[in-house]
């Protein structure tokens, strides 16, 4: 939810939402500054002020939870940040990327020159978040790009979680570098793992697709050091036009390699940003995908390693295989052709991406 806030004028801060007198109890309580409705207008605590008289605001609020967060910006511009009764909340570290991977949903720009949300205020999120918070993820572009206050950031959420499940996304190439591995060990969040890309079986196809030299290599080390050390790792394999005809290859790879990880996940595409720009290089049709997926899933398996397949709609995925896909897609984001609306299978059904559904040429079909 993102609204505007008419009467506020003060500076940028995290917020709660309380819609009970529990609530409002628990965040006095924490000393946090929160958001509630008082009679016919929204207030902030601890100022007391009113912020809004909107009747169509006060009604959105209203349909929210006790304890989401927000960020209410200077200009009044009120943001949902974290969603209580979601399981796919995420911190979102930078928009930099060490990496500059061909089929990215964020744009070459992002990478480049993206911002980075302090390690203060992500503290100051976190604060808000309630410690029962089942799955929270880390992610970026590339988090290490801010440096080593990220593990400050760690640390604080290693504090307060005790119970909370944390999915870091990361390219992985900075756990090759020793000094980095011994802080992570030592402050990452107990309950974490660890979800790096694996892109090609050799240096030349991952390489070309993250367009920077060095990177299978240093990917491959951090791995490895992350596993020794006893931190769970799941590994990601996204399909394209440029490894389809070495996914079997790289399933290979990780068996010989890398069997200890926890499991690899394969992925279809988001077709946004630079995956968008490259289409003509990157897009493959969802059965050639599917298929490539299929292949490969069965050599982890009958090497005795987890498989789980990302962003595919259960049409294209051969029966069998159907025990393998999750509803990986965010709310926000799934989208599902007419023909779905009368398909059995649509509740069990991931769909596929908004921004990859111009790309499906009559591929998606109705199981009847």
């Amino acid at each position: 939810m993102i609204v505007k806030l008419e009467n506020y004028n003060g500076k940028y801060k995290i917020v709660s939402l309380a819609l009970s007198q529990a609530a409002k109890e628990d965040l006095l309580k924490d000393n946090l500054d929160f958001i509630y409705i008082s009679d016919n207008d929204i207030r902030l605590y601890p100022e007391n002020v009113v912020v809004s008289k909107d009747k169509n605001i006060i009604e959105k609020i209203r349909n929210a939870h006790d304890y989401d967060v927000y960020e209410l910006w200077e200009n009044g511009k009120f943001s949902e940040y974290y969603d209580d009764s979601s399981l796919d909340n995420y911190f979102f570290v930078t928009g930099k990327c060490n990496s500059n991977c061909v089929m990215c949903p964020s744009p070459d720009i992002s990478r480049q020159k993206g911002g980075n949300t302090s390690v203060d205020t992500l503290i100051e999120i976190a604060k808000h978040i309630p410690t029962d918070a089942p799955h929270l993820t880390i992610t970026g572009g590339e988090p290490f790009m801010v440096g080593p206050d990220i593990f400050r950031f760690f640390e604080f959420l290693g504090e307060k979680f005790e119970c909370t499940d944390f999915l870091l996304l990361t390219n992985g190439r900075i756990f090759a570098v020793d000094s980095y591995l011994e802080r992570f060990v030592e402050k990452a969040p107990k309950n974490s793992i660890v979800a790096i890309p694996i892109h090609g079986s050799t240096a030349n196809i991952h390489d070309m697709i993250t367009q920077s030299n060095g990177s299978f290599n240093q990917t491959k080390i951090g791995i490895k050091k992350l596993l020794k050390a006893g931190i769970h790792v799941e590994l990601r394999i996204v399909v394209s036009r440029l490894n389809k005809d070495d996914i079997y290859n790289i399933a290979q790879m990780i068996s010989d390699e890398l069997s200890e990880v926890d499991y690899v996940s394969i992925m279809a595409m988001e077709m946004t940003g630079s995956a968008r720009v490259n289409q003509d290089k990157v897009w493959i049709s969802y059965v050639d995908a599917a298929q490539a997926a299929e292949d490969a899933a069965l050599v982890l398996i009958e090497n005795g390693i987890d498989v789980k397949l990302y962003n595919f709609p259960l049409c294209i995925v051969k029966k069998e295989y159907w025990t393998l896909c999750e509803k990986s897609i965010s709310p926000d984001k799934v989208r599902y052709a007419e023909t779905c609306e009368n398909c059995k299978m649509k509740n069990a059904c991931g769909g596929v991406f908004a921004g990859t559904m111009s790309m499906e040429k009559g591929e998606l079909r109705a199981i009847i």
